[in-house]
């Protein structure tokens, strides 16, 4: 008896047809199919191991794929813990990826990071600098940088603040080396008739500016002849009768100057003491926040003497309360690097409320608040993300500036 032949084909009925294929032809349709799978599988094999390489688990692998990021992280090998539970947590900002790479430790990135990063490539800072900065400091003591000079080797400001590390903290910032230039590379102020200006030593105004709305100021809370901005003016009112409420008395002992004035003030100054201390003590002519009409000078009733306003109860109570009033203590102690001025516990400046409070709670300088929420941009290409700019929003706090309507002490600023 024959035995029968194993087919080599194989049968199958569609549609009611029946079809023979060889056996041979479906073999090889399955070893394509199975070329065609690895294909696509194998690349994303070897892009997980390599992503495993640099830390990542198969969670954040799977997140990171799904926020489409893994190659870009794969090509340029950043990892760090925070970057790895960022993106599992579905909250990293991919424009800033190497920001979280370089992040160490229990520090974290907000939205005020981000502005800060494009603050310091406006300044002329490069990714490389900017990744070491805050690899290496801390957001207060980066906010400097935008105050002082640009500092082509970032690493002597670095180690100068990592050797104050133990004792600086958002209320005291000393540093042994010297990194702003006052008086050097001098810029006009950016908007005159906006009551938030900044002036100090690199923003000066012009010889024939004058205060929006120059009011003479009372004297019941103030001196004979003083006069401030119209805003400043009913500000200084606000603040005084505050304190006359719970027993404070003081007065501004000084307020809108000139430029005409403060020229000669400041030459008083370098003529009985030499410029290099009236620079630490009095402005230049046109850096002066005198000349603004939103700064006074304030004294204790009873007790005039500036430098001493920082022993009186009036001075803790003006310290303490200011913001809730519209004015700042702008020459704060323990940030005299920042400033380029002595601690001047009498010298306040009028922002307006809710200005005042965020500077206030900010614990930064207004040099820095300025440089890093308020100053327009250079250029469009340095600005961060409208998302970022909407989170940092205090440009639409109150202004201190009013566009219409209606010096006794020599003290510098």
């Amino acid at each position: 008896m024959k035995k029968k032949r194993r087919s080599k084909n194989f049968t199958f009925r569609f549609k009611g047809r029946k079809y023979r294929v060889r056996k041979s032809g479906i073999y090889l349709i399955l070893i394509v199919a199975a070329l065609i799978v690895c294909a696509f599988q194998i690349p994303g094999m070897v892009e997980e191991s390599k992503l495993k390489k640099l830390g990542y688990t198969s969670a954040e692998v799977k997140a990171m794929r799904t926020e489409k990021l893994n190659k870009v992280i794969l090509k340029n090998g950043y990892y760090s813990a925070y970057l790895a539970s960022s993106v599992k947590s579905g909250t990293v900002n991919a424009d800033y990826l190497d920001l979280y790479a370089a992040v160490t430790g229990d520090r974290t990135l907000e939205a005020k990071d981000f502005l800060l990063v494009n603050r310091l490539r406006e300044k002329g800072y490069t990714e490389e600098q900017i990744d070491n900065l805050f690899q290496n400091l801390r957001f207060w003591e980066i906010t400097p940088l935008l105050v002082f000079d640009y500092q082509y080797d970032e690493s002597g400001y670095i180690k100068d603040c990592l050797a104050h590390k133990d004792t600086n903290n958002e209320n005291n910032f000393v540093l042994d080396n010297n990194y702003y230039s006052t008086y050097q590379n001098t810029l006009p102020v950016d908007d005159p008739s906006n009551g938030n200006l900044l002036v100090n030593k690199t923003y000066y105004l012009s010889d024939s500016y004058e205060p929006p709305a120059i009011t003479d100021l009372s004297i019941q809370y103030a001196s004979t002849g003083l006069q401030l901005a119209g805003t400043a003016a009913q500000g200084l009112e606000d603040f005084c009768k505050a304190g006359i409420a719970v027993g404070v008395r003081f007065y501004a002992v000084s307020a809108y100057r000139s430029y005409a004035d403060q020229t000669t003030l400041y030459q008083n100054y370098v003529n009985s003491m030499g410029q290099e201390t009236a620079d630490a003590t009095s402005a230049r002519a046109g850096f002066s926040e005198h000349q603004t009409g939103y700064a006074v000078d304030l004294a204790s009733v009873g007790n005039e003497g500036l430098t001493e306003y920082k022993d009186t109860n009036e001075y803790t109570w003006t310290s303490a309360n200011c913001a809730d009033y519209g004015w700042i203590l702008r020459y704060p102690q323990g940030k005299e690097a920042i400033t380029g001025y002595q601690f001047e516990s009498w010298h306040y400046r009028y922002l307006g409320v809710q200005l005042a409070k965020a500077v206030s709670d900010s614990k930064l300088t207004y040099d820095e608040f300025y440089c890093l929420y308020l100053k327009p941009w250079d250029k469009d290409e340095d600005k961060p993300s409208q998302a970022i700019l909407d989170a940092t929003d205090y440009t639409k706090t109150e202004s201190a500036a009013e566009p219409s309507a209606a010096a006794s002490a020599d003290t510098g600023q």
